[in-house]
């Protein structure tokens, strides 16, 4: 494990009890910039979504007073802590298990059997560590949880900007374990 992931693991550990008790939860940490000026990148979000400004001042203070407590980072950096937005990455089981029902976009880091690596279509269910997709035009896909490399929600914006709000998994017939 290199310096910048052992660092980032630190901060992890440190920050997500902290933001659990501020009843927000720990997306990723990112250390990023060079050694002498690092910025050390906190996404957070409130379980289900909608996390305030008003939080994230409240996270970013609670995080920065761990962080000096606890000597992560030792010498000078730059903290951020930000929320991930309406077309926030899906990095975790929870996160898909979340999601059921709702359109996204998918990237394997191996190929599926038809030879695709990139899907667009509809998460349909999660069972066990297993993810059944169903790609616009096809046939559901049971695609190993592992095996996914990144996935993210297909956001309507003209709705959003119509003011509607992103349909619920529920709303869209999806079932979950």
């Amino acid at each position: 494990m290199s310096r910048r992931q052992q660092a980032e693991a630190a901060a992890e550990s440190t920050a997500a009890p902290i933001l659990a008790g501020l009843g927000l939860e720990l997306i990723e940490v990112v250390l990023a910039g060079p050694g002498k000026a690092p910025v050390l990148r906190f996404t957070v979000d409130r379980p289900g979504g909608g996390v305030t400004v008003d939080e994230l001042q409240a996270a970013s203070e609670a995080i920065e007073t761990a962080l000096e407590v606890s000597e992560v980072l030792p010498g000078r950096y730059s903290l951020e802590v930000s929320s991930p937005g309406v077309d926030r990455p899906w990095k975790r089981l929870e996160d898909f298990v979340r999601h059921v029902g709702e359109r996204a976009s998918l990237k394997t880091f191996a190929p599926l059997p038809d030879g695709r690596r990139h899907l667009t279509g509809r998460l349909d269910a999660v069972e066990g560590g297993s993810v059944r997709f169903v790609p616009d035009g096809g046939e559901p896909v049971a695609i190993e949880f592992s095996n996914i490399a990144s996935a993210r929600p297909e956001v309507d914006w003209a709705a959003l900007l119509r003011g509607h709000k992103p349909a619920a998994a529920a709303d869209e017939g999806g079932t979950a374990p």
